[in-house]
């Protein structure tokens, strides 16, 4: 039987789009996903992985997983138990990457090294892919955890991130329907001081005094208490403060306190500022979800004034309807009952 030219076009076309739907898919409970590090971002999201069902394994070199057993509570050694400083030896075991260092550090020739590596892949190719990387503007000059008093290699690390994104967007599988940029502000966080939710999911409270930076433990410690909330937005974003809204703030609240309470109550949200535990908990959802059509190949996570992580119900709204958190009225604002000890206490934990 002779088959038409048409008839045989078409059956590619068909093959192909078959093949390509079977590749690309969200991730499920039990299966594994590659997270590329090193730093503490990496380790947030292997526990938000554990509490969804994944199966994280940690990628990073053998000095930083030594270190990491000392602050990543985990009782029961099962995320530095599956640690690797490679690829796995296992052979076509795993679904998910997810490219996660807080540093720097990957050089764009990884991206193809890791994302084309078929023999370790279900099916010889990744299922579903994220790479996290900074906002490439920001408006908060914020030092890094990793900040040295005597160092500065800013500009370096700028042009290693340029062109980590730039590889990581024209491969053909991070920049194909697999694959997904996640943007965010400068990181905070990460840790237990929170709400109950963080016990299992936060690294040891020694994380908040790992910096050479003046009082930079009364930030993070705060965004685990008071910053847990999200604003998902399409593309690389800040929310900038409005002209006014400092001056409107100073007239409508006239104690410090209750000024201080209405920033870290009911959404306020981040220019530019992002906790690890709600950037872990977009990623995980990201990566058990189809890529969005709505947020498109790159979203950017920032945090906001909530002190409970988003739901699933919340993460679907906001995948579905994308964008910045509005800027509150101060003139709405009502000081909550004992609002005022709980900034005496966060002051108080902050000095210790």
């Amino acid at each position: 039987m002779k088959i038409s030219s048409t008839t045989l076009a078409a059956i590619t076309l068909l093959c192909f789009a078959t093949l390509t739907s079977s590749l690309q898919a969200p991730l499920v409970p039990g299966n594994k996903v590659l997270l590329i590090g090193p730093g503490f971002l990496q380790l947030n999201i292997a526990k938000h992985c554990l509490q969804a069902g994944l199966e994280p394994i940690v990628v990073a070199p053998q000095k930083r997983l030594d270190t990491a057993a000392s602050y990543i509570n985990d009782p029961s050694g099962s995320i530095l138990k599956k640690a690797s400083i490679g690829i796995p030896d296992e052979k076509n075991t795993i679904h998910g990457v997810v490219f996660c260092s807080e540093e720097g550090v990957l050089g764009p020739e990884l991206v193809s090294t890791v994302l084309e590596w078929k023999d370790a892949y279900v099916n010889d190719s990744v299922t579903r892919c994220i790479a996290c990387a900074p906002i490439s503007k920001r408006i908060n000059k914020d030092k890094k955890m990793g900040w040295v008093p005597i160092f500065n290699n800013d500009a370096k690390e700028e042009a290693t991130w340029i062109a980590f994104v730039d590889s990581f967007q024209k491969n053909k599988i991070g920049g194909g329907d697999a694959g997904t940029l996640v943007r965010y502000g400068g990181l905070y966080g990460g840790s237990v001081d929170g709400p109950d939710e963080l016990q299992t999911l936060g690294l040891d409270e020694s994380i908040y005094k790992m910096s050479y930076e003046n009082y930079r433990d009364l930030k993070e410690r705060a965004f685990d208490r008071f910053r847990l909330g999200a604003q998902v937005m399409k593309g690389d974003m800040v929310n900038p403060i409005p002209a006014k809204q400092k001056t409107i703030e100073e007239r409508a609240i006239n104690k410090e306190s209750e000024r201080e309470a209405f920033r870290v109550l009911n959404g306020y949200p981040e220019q530019d500022r992002t906790n690890r535990h709600t950037l872990a908990a977009a990623v995980v959802q990201s990566l058990m979800r189809d890529p969005s059509e709505k947020l498109g190949k790159e979203f950017t996570v920032l945090s906001k004034a909530r002190q409970q992580l988003p739901a699933t119900e919340d993460w679907d709204s906001m995948f579905a309807s994308p964008g910045a958190a509005e800027w509150p009225d101060p003139y709405d604002f009502v000081m909550p009952e004992g609002g005022e000890d709980q900034m005496a206490d966060l002051k108080e934990g902050e000095k210790k």
